[in-house]
């Protein structure tokens, strides 16, 4: 009698069209996949008029987010009448679609929790796929006691558990004693290294991405030495002018960039002085240190493919540091000292030689970042 054949159904919070980290991460990687293994993905539905849509050739089923009716206090209350009825719902599919094997994908703790109970109880594979820490990233929520529950039953009940970075499966490891599988960020096209050139460049250092709990610290101290240097200090659209003067920016010497295109956003990266990537010490933030310690942005890949210098500033014991430290392809400011930023920023910024080998060895460190070594990790880990 022949095996049953694969089929693979994705349960993951945010997907395609959603332009969130995470829905880039997995929509970029299910269309690489082998498309004969892959049913579909079950995600959350925008708005209530929302209907299940076919994306690049797979099947999207939408559930409603009823979180959208409630403020976050009422929610956490009310979530537990609906939850119960998304997962007989996710649990009907399996059983029509003779689903296999299920992957589901956390920073939504419910959508993790749904796919591993609705697997549970149809007696399929359980696979988690972790963007962030589950307890160490909600131990200032709410929900952190539910939390610690969810993540023991992943650790008790998963056939394999990937994980986001490195630094992710050193935690689960040291921690825990729990083995993780390491399924990196990805990028599918082909980047030709450009030469480095620091002709025509603005003189600007380029955020992207929102600024709040984990980070805003660490951005105020680039922007003062962005102050201090004449330069700017470029956004990206998902800011805004109100928002940094709640989080206690001066707005002097900022730009905010609007909604650009693709083409338009890698146009502007090309151009800045500087991209730049950071997270705040465990004292200036309520997340977890563990959290903070584990965190590789998404937008990580696209400035290694840039051909610009990355500063990054953060405690030098945290993975993104080691990373850029290890493959010598960034600034790396583990010190808090506003004069010694500056100074070490105009030092490498004057030495066009250290620059080029920077951008050189970024070039050389995305490699690993590539679908192609990318899904072969996953193919792997779902081959038993």
């Amino acid at each position: 009698m022949s095996a049953q054949k694969k089929k693979i159904l994705f349960v993951s919070a945010f997907y395609a069209p959603n332009n969130t980290g995470t829905s880039v991460v997995m929509s970029n990687l299910i269309k690489e996949l082998d498309q004969d293994s892959i049913y579909g993905v079950v995600t959350w539905a925008n708005s209530y008029k929302d209907i299940d849509e076919t994306i690049n050739g797979k099947i999207v089923h939408k559930l409603f987010n009823f979180q959208y009716l409630f403020n976050s206090r009422l929610w956490f209350f009310v979530r537990r009448f609906t939850f119960n009825a998304e997962k007989r719902k996710v649990i009907k599919l399996i059983k029509k679609e003779k689903i296999t094997h299920v992957v589901g994908v956390y920073p939504d703790l419910d959508f993790l929790e749904i796919a591993r109970r609705a697997s549970e109880v149809c007696g399929i594979k359980f696979y988690a796929y972790l963007h962030d820490t589950i307890a160490e990233g909600l131990v200032h929520k709410r929900y952190k006691n539910m939390a610690k529950i969810v993540q023991q039953k992943i650790f008790d009940t998963s056939h394999k558990i990937f994980v986001m970075s490195e630094g992710m499966k050193n935690l689960y490891k040291e921690k825990y004693n729990v083995e993780t599988i390491s399924l990196l960020h990805s990028f599918s096209e082909e980047v030709e290294e450009k030469e480095f050139n620091n002709n025509n460049i603005e003189k600007s250092i380029f955020w992207g991405g929102n600024i709040y709990s984990i980070n805003k610290e660490t951005v105020k101290r680039i922007h003062l030495a962005c102050r201090d240097l004449d330069y700017t200090l470029t956004l990206s659209a998902a800011n805004t002018y109100d928002i940094l003067n709640n989080l206690g920016f001066v707005n002097n010497n900022i730009k905010i960039l609007p909604f650009l295109s693709r083409e338009d956003y890698i146009t502007i990266l090309e151009n800045q002085k500087a991209l730049l990537l950071s997270i705040d010490w465990p004292e200036e933030s309520a997340v977890h240190k563990d959290e903070l310690g584990t965190i590789f942005p998404t937008k990580t890949i696209e400035y290694l493919i840039s051909g610009r210098p990355i500063i990054v500033h953060c405690p030098e014991e945290y993975f993104l540091a080691k990373f850029f430290k290890k493959h010598k392809c960034g600034i790396v400011l583990t010190d808090r000292n506003p004069q010694s930023i500056k100074e070490q920023i105009e030092a490498v910024f004057s030495d066009e030689k250290k620059l080029q080998e920077m951008v050189k060895n970024a070039y050389k460190a995305s490699k690993q970042f590539h679908i192609s070594n990318v899904k072969s990790v996953y193919e792997f880990g779902l081959s038993d």
